[in-house]
């Protein structure tokens, strides 16, 4: 098949091949960009009613969302070919990795978790996998496991609730797979359920931690005999080194009887992240002889609780919490996720270990604040996720004056309990916290609160808290860090002439940075100057890198460089930062949707959508995902789609469609050029009152083929040092200027690498 053609897709390579059908790497000719098909056996290919199973099993899996499941993108047939095409995934499989012999504990418990929880999110959704095996599971380059073949998947019987728990026995009969990896009951012909897909998983995790298989009979018969009717070897009879926590799990799940195994995949996870934990929070409770409890690597602190009583003091537990964070983060070896994310849970009762499955950290940081008169008291405890257990709990009280030294002492207990090594320059930061002035810090806190909601009215009560700050205390860094991301905020709004904004925002992150050359925060704000305002791409690379030297948890410093190396063409180094900004802050809308824009440049039109999906799901109030699906809608090619997306944004927005540049351009390449023609005059109108930039036009009319009249608008965006301009290199829109003389001299005077 290597050359031929199925559908749009080019066959490149063979990648492997089983039972289930042979594997090929492909080149999606549209959407320019490799993928893996599987091409199912002859025996499915038999007939309309098994094509039809396959296409809506299809269907379904392209549904499933999660971080550990590979992405079924398509179904189609072909000169009687039937093949499913799915996303390609860098890295080795689990046999390929266990061709070196056994995998420490240590490694295999996490990643076990990992498919655990990939299978969960499947179950959840009636699917079961029916063919887990190492040859089926990636281990990603950066150590994650991630599950292939769920094109083959089974989908649970529909009963009342559109959920059945069990496969039924003449189900189970065309079910397919590896049999050294099939649960007993499917050998049977019984009835199958989830726990069918987590003995599977427990061959595996036999196999990773021995280095063998339980049952290693070639012959079949003999086989078949030894899964339904001979006990499992003890893992530990095979090698010594095995816990017998682990030993215990890997047979509970190797049980005959399913109602022997974990009752879910989401149990099993929990239990893997649990292994060999008991011993370690007994050391830390003293027990004389126990295990060292080994360290934590991630945490998240909860937002702090407002025992005051006045709602008015609100914004000081939200300040307190917020500054606990960003005193945290700035510790190199510890994950602390973001304030954005944490904040979510504000007032929201829920288990720890959910919550922290949800955020994917070890431990969690929860408390109170009380705020009486010119005192302040801090209560903090320090909660293993997996097990709930109390690890350390302390209270602090002090003047309102030395609330920061409040906050270095209570983040260099937390750093000292969870056993991160500090440098000598973070350990002197939480050291020696600069006082405050009481009133600035309270109109910092408040300044810092009203920002934070990202609309401009608030922004701009943000701007006369922070200078309130600010006239209190002149001396107080942070103040000017939280008056330059002010007007950082209200110039990407264009709520203010690009140009006044853009410079105040330099002025304040350069005072900030002269008060206090430890803070992170305004060489990031900084870095956004030179970015979108002096088209200066090594200074700005300077200011991102400094940044994070600084402030090493920042999410926002690593979403705004990941945006810079993205307008560079540097897709990889983007996408890196990008996801590791949302690792620090995973329910942050903003950065899911950086994500999908460095996704879009690089032309991967079907994944950008994917993940604009999950911000959707994750924030339904996000406005801005609405036009970026509708940009990613149109350049796949599914103009209705893309419209319906830029009417949205424009409707709960509270404008007009005819106010929208994206929609203009889709109506432009869908044919539609009288209606993108007749929405120009009310565009250029916003441009006039500054409203909407002059790139956003010359957009436009690339879309309609007027090129020079484009090129024209591009100059004066470049004249107003229109921060649009920062993606001319990426941008599918302007592919139609590529080729034009005037084009590359511009791209020339913004000097781009």
């Amino acid at each position: 098949m290597i050359g031929s053609k199925l559908s749009r897709y080019t066959v490149v390579e063979r990648l492997g091949a089983g039972g289930m059908g042979e594997v090929y790497r492909a080149r999606d000719d549209r959407l320019q960009r490799d993928v893996a098909i599987k091409v199912l056996p002859a025996g499915a290919r038999s007939g309309d009613d098994e094509r039809r199973r396959f296409r809506n099993e299809a269907l379904a899996l392209s549904r499933l969302s999660h971080p550990g499941i590979a992405v079924v993108h398509d179904f189609d047939s072909q000169d009687g070919t039937d093949f499913i095409v799915m996303e390609l995934i860098a890295g080795a499989t689990l046999e390929e990795r266990l061709r070196g012999g056994p995998i420490a504990e240590a490694e295999a418990a996490p990643l076990a978790a990992e498919i655990a929880e990939a299978l969960a999110a499947a179950h959840e959704q009636g699917v079961l996998h029916r063919d887990l095996k190492p040859g089926n599971i990636v281990v990603t380059p950066d150590g994650r496991a991630k599950v292939l073949d769920f094109g083959l998947a089974r989908l649970l019987e529909a009963g009342d609730d559109s959920r059945a728990s069990t496969v039924s026995a003449a189900a189970t009969r065309s079910l397919v797979g590896t049999p050294a990896y099939m649960a007993p009951e499917v050998l049977r012909d019984e009835p199958v359920d989830p726990r069918t897909d987590l003995y599977s998983l427990g061959v595996v995790l036999f196999e990773m931690t021995t280095g063998r298989l339980p049952f290693p009979q070639r012959l079949p018969s003999a086989l078949i005999l030894d899964i339904t009717q001979t006990p499992p070897p003890a893992p530990r009879d095979l090698r010594p080194e095995i816990s017998p926590d682990m030993e215990s799990l890997i047979l509970r799940l190797l049980a005959k009887d399913p109602a022997a195994r974990p009752r879910s995949a989401r149990e099993l996870a929990d239990a893997l992240r649990r292994l060999g934990e008991p011993a370690g929070r007994a050391a830390a409770g003293g027990d004389a002889g126990a295990e060292p409890r080994p360290p934590i690597a991630s945490l998240a602190v909860l937002p702090l609780e407002n025992l005051s009583g006045d709602p008015d003091q609100e914004f000081f537990a939200d300040g307190m919490t917020d500054a606990l964070i960003m005193d945290l983060a700035q510790i190199g070896a510890l994950r602390v996720i973001s304030r954005t994310s944490a904040m979510q849970y504000k007032g929201r009762k829920g288990r720890l270990p959910d919550i922290a499955r949800e955020l994917n950290v070890d431990a969690i940081v929860e408390g109170s604040v009380l705020r009486a008169g010119d005192r302040v008291r801090i209560s903090a405890r320090l909660i293993d996720a997996a097990t709930e257990r109390h690890l350390w709990a302390k209270r602090y009280e002090r003047d309102a004056g030395d609330v920061l030294a409040l906050q270095g002492e209570v983040a260099r207990a937390i750093a000292d309990e969870v056993r991160v090594k500090l440098t000598p320059r973070e350990a002197g930061r939480l050291n020696r916290p600069r006082a405050v002035r009481p009133e600035a810090l309270d109109a910092y806190l408040r300044g810092r609160h009203h920002w934070n909601r990202r609309l401009e009215p608030e922004v701009r009560k943000s701007i006369e808290h922070f200078q309130r700050a600010i006239e209190f205390d002149p001396g107080y860094a942070l103040a000017f860090a939280g008056l330059a991301d002010a007007w950082n905020i209200l110039a990407d709004l264009r709520a203010l002439p690009q140009g006044e904004a853009f410079e105040r925002a330099r002025a304040a992150a350069e005072r900030a940075m002269a008060l206090d050359p430890s803070l992170g925060e305004p060489h990031t704000s900084l870095g956004f100057v030179l970015m979108f305002n002096r088209y200066d791409w090594p200074a700005a690379a300077a200011e991102y890198e400094r940044a994070i030297a600084l402030h090493p948890g920042y999410a926002t410093g690593h979403q705004w460089y990941a945006e810079l190396l993205a307008s560079q063409g540097r897709f990889g180094e983007a996408l890196a930062e990008a996801r590791h900004a949302e690792r620090l802050d995973p329910l942050s809308a903003v950065i899911g949707a950086s994500v999908a824009d460095i996704l879009y440049f690089e032309r991967r039109y079907d994944e950008a959508i994917e993940q604009l999906r999950r911000v959707l799901e994750l924030d339904p109030a996000f406005l801005l995902v609405h036009p970026d699906l509708g940009r990613a809608y149109a350049q796949a090619g599914d103009f209705d789609r893309a419209i319906a997306e830029f009417e949205q944004a424009a409707t709960l927005a509270g404008g007009l469609p005819g106010s929208s540049a994206g929609l203009a351009h889709t109506l432009a390449v869908a044919g539609r050029r009288d209606e993108a023609r007749a929405m120009l005059p009310a565009l250029e109108a916003r441009v006039r009152t500054g409203r909407m930039n002059p790139y956003a036009i010359a957009t436009v009319l690339t879309g309609l083929g007027d090129l020079d009249a484009a090129l024209d608008w591009m100059e004066r965006a470049f004249e107003q040092r229109d921060g649009g301009l920062v993606w001319l290199q990426v941008h599918p829109r302007l592919d139609p200027l590529r080729g034009h003389p005037r084009f590359a001299a511009l791209a020339a005077r913004m000097g781009f690498p």
